[in-house]
């Protein structure tokens, strides 16, 4: 994903032809003349596994988030605070579609935080108070929307968190700590307020107070993966790059770019993925130049090629792979000049990476490259991004690479007046030497590609879908 604001993650219908069981590639069908389009058949993996591709299945891994790992983390936390109160809220229910924890309260606690707020007091680098605050418990909302984390000994045992308290104890518990009201902890109230959101926020402001954001703090905490972290991480892309397979079989001339949209974001839950990391991109001919497009409604001519710039997220870290794909499986002359010239700016970017480096010095590697060939404006974006718990992750664009950080290598040409635009994207693993590739399952050298198209597109005379879309 080129490198801006990702915003709310949204998920459209599914087509329900290309829900399969985990390991199957839906490849179309012939529609008998004038008959209606033939849903997507399941073809065994053999196919892809020859073109280099291990599918995963759904990974099954342990949430890198134990209570271990987050008590460590809040000590860590406490440690870079120095003195403060620090208030993480875990997300309200949404009123539509599947909850998800807030990131940086799941970092910190583990569980699944609904309406919940972690309350952390640090003085002098220690950690001196951490309390769950967590909805009483509600039968009748427990009816409804099934088992809610409530405070008591379940919420103690899956978060080894001791203290935890009735969310409506909150106001009157800041009241004291804040110095309004005669102070709980140690006759000592705290002075600084390092972060609140959503009901602590809402009460902290009521009161006359103010906020601040952790970014600083968690930042250099979040930057660094953990070996746990990178299990996540190495499973979203998997995912990512097997379900973008799914999409390459069926991305044929006379479908939809929904078509691919629909596989990729089936194939993410087919394999476990509980949310997209950001929203899929799934556009062709003219709408390759358009570089955060949603619509992901045109259909698919010969000829055109077709940008899918999707990830998904697993156990709250996010993948971030793009490919461009022509359509009909080949490149025309033209497409290659330039897709060509794109894969050489990101292997020589890619080639780069280091630790000690920045994102600012890998940029400067595929822009200038790119402007020596005579497209340097056409390249419009960044070059890429850190990956984590967000797809725009710490420490940004000017912090220097560590071994352990993981970031997207993404140059693009657009040329609007053409209708042609290329961007490929490959998620890497800062080691001590060098850069590990993570998302190299998918094949990016043109040659290569066409043969990978070739040999997954096993049913290669596949009709047009219906001319409008379904009802």
């Amino acid at each position: 994903m080129t490198c801006s604001n990702k915003t709310r993650p949204g998920v459209r219908g599914l087509v329900a032809a290309l829900a399969l069981g985990a390991g199957l590639l839906p490849v179309a069908c012939r529609a008998p003349r004038g008959g209606p389009w033939v849903s997507p058949r399941p073809v065994s993996v053999g196919a892809v596994a020859d073109a280099n591709l291990a599918l995963p299945g759904t990974p099954g891994l342990p949430d890198p988030a134990t209570p271990e790992a987050c008590r460590g983390r809040r000590r860590d936390l406490a440690r870079a605070a120095g003195d403060g109160l620090l208030l993480f809220a875990g997300g309200s229910e949404p009123e539509r579609g599947r909850f998800l924890a807030q990131d940086d309260f799941h970092y910190l606690v583990g569980a699944c935080g609904q309406d919940a707020v972690l309350l952390l007091l640090a003085e002098a680098g220690e950690l001196i108070e951490v309390r769950l605050y967590l909805p009483a418990f509600d039968a009748h909302h427990e009816r409804w929307n099934g088992p809610r984390l409530a405070p008591g000994e379940a919420a103690t045992r899956q978060t080894g968190i001791s203290d935890t308290r009735p969310l409506d104890q909150l106001a009157g518990d800041l009241d004291a700590l804040l110095g309004t009201a005669p102070p709980l902890t140690a006759g000592r109230a705290a002075t600084t307020i390092c972060y609140a959101a959503g009901t602590a926020l809402e009460i902290i402001e009521e009161r006359g107070h103010s906020a601040t954001s952790p970014r600083e703090l968690l930042n250099p905490l979040q930057a660094v993966k953990s070996a746990g972290e990178m299990d996540a991480l190495r499973a979203a892309v998997r995912i990512t790059c097997a379900s973008l397979a799914d999409a390459c079989a069926v991305a044929l001339p006379g479908a939809f770019e929904y078509t691919a949209e629909a596989a990729i974001e089936g194939g993410f839950r087919r394999r476990g993925a509980a949310a997209l990391a950001f929203p899929s991109i799934c556009g062709a001919g003219p709408s390759t130049c358009i570089l955060h497009y949603r619509e992901n409604g045109r259909r698919l001519a010969d000829g055109d090629l077709l940008i899918m710039d999707v990830g998904a997220k697993y156990l709250h870290y996010c993948a971030d792979v793009t490919r461009t794909i022509p359509v009909n499986g080949r490149f025309t002359p033209r497409q290659r000049e330039i897709y060509e010239l794109v894969w050489q700016a990101q292997q020589r970017a890619a080639a780069a990476l280091r630790p000690g480096l920045t994102l600012r010095d890998i940029d400067r590697v595929a822009r200038d490259y790119l402007q020596q060939q005579g497209y340097g404006a056409a390249f419009m974006h960044g070059v890429g991004h850190h990956l984590g718990l967000r797809v725009h992750d710490v420490p940004g664009f000017r912090g220097p690479f560590q071994a352990g950080m993981v970031v997207t290598v993404e140059p693009g040409i657009y040329l609007k007046e053409e209708s042609l635009g290329v961007r490929i994207e490959d998620d890497y693993l800062i080691t001590e030497e060098g850069a590990e590739l993570l998302s190299g399952s998918i094949p990016s050298r043109w040659d290569l590609l066409e043969a990978y198209l070739a040999k997954i597109r096993v049913n290669s005379d596949s009709p047009a879908p219906p001319s409008q879309p379904m009802e």
